[in-house]
């Protein structure tokens, strides 16, 4: 290229108001805000959930299901004190690396065994919940139990009897809830969304193994 031309270039792209390197439009993000609505909020998420989809689901069971135990704590003590920062640890932990990953996995193994239909009253919405609810709950339930008993120290024994003690009727209670929650999610919730409308009744659930498993504690205590 002539030295004439290159220095002709030069000054017009140095010139004032001029951008010498302009990134496409495609491939601008838009500029971080500090305040933003609910609608972005939720774009935002879907995003990330599109982009990492398991690391997303797993900040979100572990903040969703340590407010679940910060809550039944509250209920607890009646909002006297402080709800105890290591047992809301504990439970966040358990949706870190055991809820999220555990429903994750199931809920894309299912899916692809058993393809959504366009109607969510067919017999294959019916056949994925009986799998989900007579396989999966009860194995995730009793995975609970020993979870937590490893994390408080009572060890394989300590599982195997909490198991004993507090699974059947768990279940029961679990059916009341998940049975239809299941169908609900299974037959209506796009997959991607499918574990986060499982840590929101989730919360609830939460609520009541907390006060469930903490209680045995406390009566061990006595």
């Amino acid at each position: 290229m002539p030295r004439a031309t290159t220095t002709a270039l030069l000054a017009f792209t140095l010139a004032p108001g001029v951008e010498p390197f302009v990134v496409p439009t495609g491939r601008r993000r838009p500029p971080l805000r500090m305040e933003a609505g609910p609608a972005e909020l939720w774009s935002g998420y879907l995003a990330a959930l599109e982009a990492d989809p398991l690391p997303v689901k797993m900040a979100t069971a572990a903040c969703v299901i340590g407010a679940g135990d910060a809550t039944a704590q509250l209920i607890e003590n009646e909002r006297k004190k402080l709800p105890d920062a290591a047992r809301v640890a504990r439970w966040a932990f358990f949706g870190l690396v055991l809820q999220a990953p555990w429903n994750h996995v199931w809920q894309n193994v299912l899916e692809g065994a058993l393809p959504a239909t366009a109607s969510p009253w067919t017999a294959v919405t019916f056949e994925k919940v009986a799998l989900d609810q007579g396989l999966q709950a009860p194995a995730f339930t009793a995975l609970v139990f020993f979870f937590f008993a490893a994390l408080e120290g009572a060890g394989l024994r300590g599982g195997v009897a909490a198991c004993e003690r507090d699974l059947a009727p768990t279940i029961l209670k679990n059916w009341l809830v998940f049975v239809p929650a299941t169908f609900i999610n299974l037959g209506f919730v796009p997959l991607e969304l499918r574990v986060l409308f499982i840590n929101v009744v989730f919360f609830f659930w939460v609520i009541f193994l907390s006060l469930l498993i903490n209680n045995d504690e406390a009566s061990k205590q006595v």
